[in-house]
């Protein structure tokens, strides 16, 4: 167990978008498969993709065929896992988890919800009997970009719940934790979204200052992927400064407005600094400010970047929501465009 405060303030800068991180439009150049409210993705121990969409998990045989329904649920799914056993374990708005056992269409076992903490954002096998379940803090990931950024609440946590019903607290006080895996060494790292690091249970800082809000991490034979909701706006990083403006702004303005990141690239009069966002010969141009985007991070084992994916601004594709090495090709997920894409053996 670990329990450790930090200050929010307290973050390397963010690393600039140049180098191994600059922009390009590798997201939008690739092909894709139109998916309604994608999210989370998982590869099944018979190997195919399963992808979650809306209330739904769909499985895929092979890119280019027709996804099948695999499980239908009653709310929104939030977190999707599968084990080498052939187990599945989905995560859904209420809070629950339902793990299923291979060829089952009812749960085996279901974790309940945690009071405060949220839906689960991501959930990982620990072992056929135990589930890692990583809790935000948030009700969505639409609340967490609106008002994390913003906010000192440190209430995320990462439990370990047993098919017995038992529960142990693997990590808390983690701010906004959004992804979970194994490193090279077998041991636990844990993405924190605002705070855009990676940490081990034990609060120990892994890898920081990377230039966006972090999701949902995965291992590869050469390192990690790591997929970003919106890259870090240096408006926000500005802003945080600012303690009277942030007060007023929660006080009189409705969250879906305040100045943050957001899921979509469309333009708006009444969202901020899209004034700024000209259009030059009826263009959006790519260097436009757009508090979305679309980015996916390639890390090596060190969990330093070596290579990005990007939508930018004049893109469609934002919002990565996960990303998977499947059959050696790379598999994302535009939450902002509704599609999976693949990259191809891109890494």
């Amino acid at each position: 167990m670990s329990i450790f405060v930090r200050s929010r303030n307290s973050k390397p800068p963010a690393m600039p978008l140049e180098g191994v991180l600059g922009p390009n439009s590798l997201l939008d150049e690739a092909p894709s498969l139109p998916i309604e409210k994608p999210d989370a993705l998982a590869i099944a121990a018979d190997g195919r993709l399963l992808i979650s969409t809306g209330s739904s998990v769909l499985s895929l045989g092979l890119w280019g065929q027709e996804p099948q329904r695999l499980v239908s649920l009653s709310r929104r799914v939030t977190a999707l896992a599968a084990s080498p056993g052939g187990q599945i374990a989905v995560g859904v708005e209420t809070g629950e988890v339902h793990v299923y056992d291979r060829g089952q269409d009812q749960p085996a076992w279901t974790l309940p919800a945690s009071s405060g903490n949220g839906p689960a954002a991501e959930c990982m096998f620990l072992g056929e009997d135990e589930l890692a379940v990583v809790r935000s803090g948030y009700a969505s990931v639409q609340e967490a970009l609106a008002r994390s950024p913003w906010e000192t609440t440190q209430t995320g946590t990462v439990s370990g719940h047993s098919r017995n019903g038992t529960i142990r607290v693997i990590a808390s006080g983690l701010v906004c934790p959004m992804g979970i895996c194994r490193d090279e060494g077998g041991d636990l790292i844990i993405t924190e979204m605002d705070a855009a690091s990676v940490i081990d249970p034990s609060g120990r800082v892994r890898g920081a200052g990377f230039p966006a809000y972090l999701r949902r991490i995965r291992k590869t034979q050469q390192g990690y992927l790591l997929a970003c909701l919106s890259r870090r706006d240096p408006l926000i990083e500005f802003l945080r400064t600012e303690q009277d403006f942030i007060e007023d702004m929660k006080k009189t303005i409705d969250p879906r407005h305040w100045i943050s990141p957001r899921t979509t690239p469309e333009f708006s009069h009444d969202l901020p600094i899209e004034l700024g966002a000209t259009r030059l010969f009826g263009e959006v141009k790519p260097w436009a400010p757009s508090f979305s985007y679309g980015l996916l991070i390639t890390l090596d084992k060190d969990l330093m970047p070596v290579g990005s994916a990007q939508s930018r601004a004049n893109g469609r594709r934002h919002t990565i929501s996960d990303a998977i090495l499947w059959n050696g090709d790379v598999i994302a997920v535009s939450q902002a465009s509704s599609e999976i894409v693949n990259l191809g053996c891109w890494t």
